[in-house]
């Protein structure tokens, strides 16, 4: 029962850190970081329940990948690791040479060199740095976005450096949430108030939930896999948040 208090209110703390979190910093890394640091240990437990689609993306990229070896995965803003957890439980993680975790907020990225320690993953390297600048030695299989897109100002810089180290076989992942175009895809159509309610909701916590980094990733790549849905909000009822899981190749 204790365990089950102590857990409800870290999801209360996350949740009143998303809504009503006060984001200060002059620069995209201060306020990545003014916005996780009270958070970043109920990260994995609160997001959860949130950020619908991240396992069924890694699920559908892991099965595009079957087989191979010698791998390189880059996952940018890759926050606590979690997405290395995900994806171990449907791909060895043998497979890959090297995985960089990617990401600008040095609170998330201590969690995830705790969990990359905890777990004895050797070929995972924890890497602080802006997405929109980092390159990985050899050329990536694949590339991830995790619910971090939507928060990268410079989305098509961060989309073209990605591809530019992006291997000719290799894909990219993406699960975020997100708001269609004034006209879309019967699939991905949101009506006008949909569109504006949750735009400015997201714009709050400096996320940006526009149709054009998808646009973008579908005007630089072929698509492979797209999915559409909603999802719910922890102790949040009725309202449900439009989400995307999207694959794509050169």
């Amino acid at each position: 029962m204790a365990q089950m208090v102590h857990s409800v209110k870290q999801d209360m703390q996350c949740l009143a850190a998303m809504w009503f979190g006060r984001i200060t910093g002059d620069t995209h890394k201060e306020r990545l970081q003014a916005f996780y640091s009270s958070q970043a240990q109920a990260y994995d437990a609160f997001r959860a329940g949130f950020l619908h689609g991240r396992e069924q993306m890694l699920v559908e990229c892991a099965s595009r990948l079957q087989g191979r070896s010698g791998m390189v995965w880059v996952d940018l803003g890759g926050g606590t690791a979690e997405n290395v957890r995900m994806l171990s439980r449907c791909l060895d993680l043998s497979a890959f040479q090297n995985i960089y975790v990617v990401d600008l907020c040095s609170a998330l990225c201590d969690v995830a060199a705790a969990k990359v320690e905890g777990f004895g993953w050797t070929n995972v390297e924890v890497i602080e740095e802006d997405a929109c600048e980092f390159r990985p030695p050899a050329p990536a299989t694949l590339v991830t976005f995790s619910y971090s897109l939507s928060m990268i100002p410079q989305f098509i810089k961060v989309i073209d450096r990605a591809l530019s180290y992006l291997d000719v076989d290799g894909i990219v992942g993406v699960a975020d949430f997100t708001t269609s175009a004034k006209f879309d895809k019967p699939e991905r159509q949101h009506s006008w108030l949909r569109r504006w309610f949750w735009r400015a909701v997201f714009d709050l916590d400096c996320i940006d939930l526009g149709p054009e980094r998808r646009q973008y990733l579908e005007h630089r790549l072929a698509t492979v896999y797209e999915d559409n849905s909603f999802g719910k909000i922890p102790y949040v009822p009725i309202l449900k948040v439009p989400y995307y899981i999207w694959i794509g190749k050169v």
